[in-house]
């Protein structure tokens, strides 16, 4: 991380970064979305870090500095889906999780700038320990279960004969990096 982040001019000379991931089930774990949250030492939220990974088991980092909502926008680079082009905008709200018994809530939205597709949505939302053990006992293997959900998806979208988007080749961003 702090190669990537030196790479594009950012150095958080020992401030801390907090990262919101899927567990590591048995093994397995599949983070579509991995988030981390920058900061200075004095605390102050330098920048984030979304870390989008797809089914192939590539991943591509955006660092962007969000307002105070925890909203941005930047152009997609990335080839998630086989049946959604790379082009496009994502608008993501990634507030930072705290506040009292803490809550954690986020949303991605993928859409392209001609609205030629509609567009794709994710979000969560939970609010403390409790809820966070909750979820990992009522749904043990979710992160093989996201995984399978996807491919499922996948499939459906397939045999509907949705054109499939061939995927371009990705230049790893930890290339040239030390």
């Amino acid at each position: 991380m702090d190669a990537f982040l030196a790479a594009n001019g950012i150095d958080l000379r020992g401030g801390h970064v907090l990262m919101l991931a899927n567990a590591r089930v048995f093994g397995h774990v599949f983070n579509p979305l991995s988030v981390f949250w920058c900061h200075h030492p004095d605390g102050a939220l330098r920048c984030v870090i979304a870390e989008v990974h797809n089914t192939y088991g590539e991943r591509h980092c955006y660092l962007f500095t969000p307002d105070a909502t925890g909203r941005a926008e930047f152009a997609k680079e990335f080839y998630v889906s086989p049946f959604y082009p790379v082009d496009g905008q994502y608008v993501m709200r990634l507030p930072e999780p705290g506040g009292s018994g803490w809550r954690c809530r986020w949303s991605c939205v993928a859409a392209r700038t001609d609205h030629s597709w509609p567009p794709c949505a994710a979000a969560d939302a939970w609010r403390g320990t409790a809820t966070l053990l909750h979820a990992a006992l009522r749904v043990p293997l979710a992160t093989l279960t996201v995984a399978a959900q996807i491919r499922y998806q996948g499939i459906k979208l397939w045999a509907r004969r949705l054109p499939v988007v061939p995927r371009p080749e990705h230049h790893r961003q930890e290339e040239g990096v030390r």
